[in-house]
């Protein structure tokens, strides 16, 4: 495929990807509600429902992550032909960025499995 037509491709999907953003970022908020209201009423069902809220929205993070990772590692993929090494260079870069996004989306995910003590669940993207 044409680099310029892929380029556009990859513009399309980052789209998506900002869209999908978007309604992590209202249901964060409405996660946040429940666990407010848990403070307040002391409600198990609202913390549990938070919870879930905030693992869902951890899914789809990984998700994303997992998905720039597999394009970064097709770019690198792409790449190793050519002689450019500074283009090589940076998607190396890009590769390894990639991978830790998704180790730590691994382990946020993780942690907010096995957290079964805390008051309030704090959902970092």
């Amino acid at each position: 495929m044409d680099e310029k037509l892929r380029s556009l491709k990859d513009l399309e999907n980052e789209d998506i990807i900002w869209y999908i953003y978007f309604f992590i970022v209202i249901f964060a908020l409405i996660a946040n509600g429940f666990e407010k209201k848990y403070l307040d009423t002391n409600n198990l069902n609202d913390k549990l429902t938070g919870r879930k809220i905030n693992i869902i929205l951890l899914t789809v993070a990984l998700g994303i992550y997992f998905y720039f990772y597999t394009h970064a590692a097709d770019e690198l993929n792409l790449i190793k032909g050519e002689k450019n090494k500074q283009k090589e260079r940076v998607a190396y870069e890009r590769l390894i960025t990639n991978a830790v996004f998704v180790i730590a989306g691994i382990l946020a995910l993780y942690t907010e499995l096995d957290d079964n003590t805390s008051t309030v669940d704090l959902a970092i993207f």
